[in-house]
């Protein structure tokens, strides 16, 4: 039996009474979990071994049970590499790392919390899950549950990319377009949860998405501390000084601050980073919320190229911009021109090619490197949360305003020249 607290007025819930949100203020609900307990058995995670990367490592701080079967897909989500960026270092003398999530089994970070809500479905006997997604969530859950032997129904919005479609259809998940946008499509979902009593994933409204997600900083302070081994002030794990977050519904940034509010409970480490969260210019609610000094969401009608991070009416403002406050961080907005530069940017600078909704981190690395916001020393984490090739559209590629010759390596040369990559 799981414990649901409200994150705004902390009314508490047994998950038999209430498995998605407050019923006296409609907030989203966290999972508590007994820190004091996890303290006194001295709770350490598993090791970090290949073939033992994966967040299960972490069970102590995840409410559910371990999927059984360790060949399954669901039981090695986790484990991405922590990355120096050294050539992405300002002249301010920052030190700025990748967390490249987009390598996970369906390509994004929604894979974590698809894995645990997943495993939370199979411990229940529920057979069928459904959600709302602009596309990673849905195409996470079908993955997932395909590995998990369930069925998955993922509502969409007609605007979704063909790629990800392709990667729901292929999983084998029942897609169904919405005509609408992304918030339509959440409303049809939660509906359906309640009026057919259909199992609903949707982020900011089930409280165990959260908890997969904040297993990425779990991995951030544990991959740091290896590879850095320095300590914390004495803590066990060191912490970054600045972590960079991809937002859209909100979901992502909060999770990345509860999963460092974990750590600090249990005494792991000794402070908390400052969280940054980026928006495109073209669907910032949050941001426009955040700016303005305002608890309550404005709903925007959502348009840009960051299809993965477009949300009219973000389900979890509220606590991402309380996750921003906290940490003393910064919330701010990138226009699609910097945010399709930033694909290119990244790719042909560190060899990792990030969807538009995620190369917004490095375009809000800019934005700070810029402003001079990041000191001296810092370490500077950017979460890379979904691969390239979900959407190679962001790139707008013309055939044919590639090179083409003959097949001539005279021609070919004389190419190469043109372009000065041989002299």
């Amino acid at each position: 039996m799981l414990t649901y607290v409200c994150f705004k007025c902390g009314k508490r819930y047994r998950s038999d009474v209430s498995e998605y949100l407050c019923s006296d203020d409609g907030s989203v609900l966290d999972i508590e979990i007994n820190y004091l307990d996890l303290v006194r058995k001295a709770w350490r995670p598993g090791s970090m071994r290949p073939g033992e990367m994966s967040l299960w490592r972490f069970s102590g701080l995840i409410p559910v049970s371990t999927p059984d079967d360790n060949n399954n897909i669901l039981s090695t989500v986790g484990g991405t590499p922590l990355v120096y960026a050294e050539q992405l270092n300002s002249a301010l003398g920052d030190r700025v790392w990748i967390k490249n999530d987009s390598l996970l089994p369906t390509g994004s970070l929604k894979d974590r919390a698809s894995a645990v809500v997943v495993s939370h479905a199979l411990e229940r006997g529920i057979e069928v899950i459904m959600t709302a997604s602009t596309g990673n969530a849905g195409v996470a859950l079908a993955g997932m549950a395909a590995a998990g032997g369930l069925r998955a129904v993922v509502l969409a919005p007609s605007s979704l990319p063909v790629g990800k479609a392709a990667q729901i259809i292929a999983y084998g998940a029942e897609l169904v377009l919405v005509d609408g946008s992304y918030s339509d499509a959440y409303d049809v979902a939660v509906q359906a949860s309640t009026e057919m009593g259909i199992y609903c994933r949707n982020t900011g409204y089930n409280p165990l998405t959260i908890e997969g997600k904040k297993t990425v900083s779990y991995e951030i302070c544990e991959q740091l501390t290896d590879i850095l081994d320095k300590g914390n002030n004495g803590a066990y794990w060191k912490v970054p000084d600045v972590v960079i977050v991809p937002v859209g519904d909100g979901n992502m940034i909060s999770g990345v601050h509860k999963g460092f509010a974990d750590l600090m409970a249990i005494g792991m480490v000794s402070r908390m980073p400052k969280i940054v969260g980026v928006q495109a210019e073209g669907s910032a609610a949050i941001t426009n919320a955040y700016k303005n000094g305002e608890s309550v969401i404005t709903e925007v009608s959502s348009r840009t190229i960051a299809d993965s991070i477009s949300a009219d009416r973000p389900a979890d403002g509220y606590r991402a911009i309380q996750a921003v406050k906290n940490t003393g961080g910064q919330c701010f907005t990138v226009d699609d021109k910097e945010i399709a530069n930033s694909v290119r940017e990244l790719a042909a600078g560190t060899g990792i090619f990030a969807e538009a909704s995620a190369a917004v981190a490095y375009a809000g690395l800019k934005v700070l490197q810029k402003n001079e916001w990041v000191k001296a020393g810092d370490n500077v984490v950017m979460l890379i949360t979904g691969h390239g090739l979900k959407n190679v559209g962001d790139l707008n590629v013309n055939m044919d305003r590639l090179a083409r010759i003959k097949p001539s390596v005279a021609a070919l040369g004389d190419i190469l020249k043109n372009k000065e990559i041989i002299l």
